[in-house]
């Protein structure tokens, strides 16, 4: 994900309740102190509902995300699929939010 790419998804997701923080020094976004969307490495990073993930990957959209070599993030996924990522967004945002109420 390009730098103006990662812009565009802060600027339209970032409001009262989604604000914008630093995960493994990377840039996030967040929602309450939880985050659901970092770019990692020029890469989209989301956290999703468990299932989300796998069908990512399977449909070859994704790939587990693994900040570390062999310590893979449950829950989280690296997007490799084209198009537009604000439902996807949208849908991790929603996930976190549900999970921290």
């Amino acid at each position: 994900m390009t730098e103006d790419g990662w812009e565009g998804l802060v600027d339209r997701f970032t409001d009262g309740e989604v604000t914008r923080g630093t995960m493994f020094g990377c840039q996030g976004l967040r929602t309450g102190r939880k985050f659901f969307a970092i770019r990692w490495d020029g890469q989209l990073v989301l956290k999703l509902p468990p299932a989300r993930p796998t069908a990512l990957v399977e449909d070859g959209g994704g790939t587990p995300f693994e900040p570390m070599e062999g310590r893979r993030m449950n829950g989280w996924v690296v997007l490799t699929g084209a198009g537009d990522p604000a439902p996807l967004v949208e849908d991790a945002r929603a996930h976190v939010a549900a999970q921290s109420a």
